[in-house]
């Protein structure tokens, strides 16, 4: 009866540091144990890799400068995000925020076309969810934005910087990218800066400096007349 009693809780001790062997690595959480007691658990690390499409070369680039291509108004221009997870343990929940509202006032969202996983689009980001990431696993998204109508654009070439994170954690981003790209306008509307009337220019204080010491001049010249009388 003991040797049975025995086995059953060798084969117990077994499923349990099975089970929790499984359920650490569903679970891909990294803990130590802290001073005090207690666990701190972390998750795994992402990198992101965001790239711009260039027409020209057909093909994604990091960056293109205006030299290399200029978008014109009303153009389309296409995007990748390319997310991996860097280490050794499982990431999960992975997320990619593009920060679209750089954009807002140069381009609107058309959608995202292609790939297996679909953008939603709330509080001027678009968003990517992932779900778990396994080490050294990684996907890569994309979205589609076109530039606005030419008298929408400022008169002549900008170039836009357009920056995205991603997310192993709840707040902070694990990892940024941009891609900066320019388009130019020919007929644009024309964007001025009027600088506030903060103030008397300059050459206004100087012909109130000159009537004020005119209008002392005239005084003393009065007074010491009245004193030679």
């Amino acid at each position: 009866m003991k040797t049975n009693m025995k086995k059953i809780a060798s084969y117990f001790l077994i499923i349990t540091g099975l089970f929790l062997f499984f359920t650490n690595l569903v679970d891909a959480k990294e803990c130590t144990t802290v001073y005090g007691g207690g666990e701190v658990c972390e998750t795994g690390e992402l990198s992101l890799d965001k790239k711009v499409f260039n027409p020209k070369a057909n093909e994604y680039w990091d960056n293109i400068d205006s030299k290399d291509y200029t978008f014109a108004p009303n153009e389309e221009v296409k995007f990748s995000l390319r997310i991996k997870n860097i280490s050794n343990i499982k990431v999960d929940s992975a997320r990619i925020n593009d920060d679209f509202d750089r954009l807002d006032d140069y381009m609107v969202f058309v959608g995202s076309d292609k790939g297996d996983y679909r953008a939603e689009v709330t509080d001027h980001k678009v968003k990517f969810e992932f779900g778990g990431l396994e080490p050294g696993a990684e996907a890569t998204v994309y979205f589609v934005a076109r530039f606005k109508l030419e008298n929408q654009l400022p008169v002549g070439t900008t170039c836009i910087t357009n920056a995205a994170h991603a997310y192993s954690h709840i707040d902070a981003a694990s990892d940024s990218d941009f891609a900066t790209f320019c388009v130019k306008a020919n007929n644009g509307k024309i964007v001025t800066t009027k600088t506030p009337d903060t103030g008397f220019a300059l050459s206004n204080i100087l012909v109130i400096e000159a009537l004020a010491f005119a209008g002392l001049g005239s005084i003393a010249w009065i007074k010491a007349k009245s004193l030679t009388k």
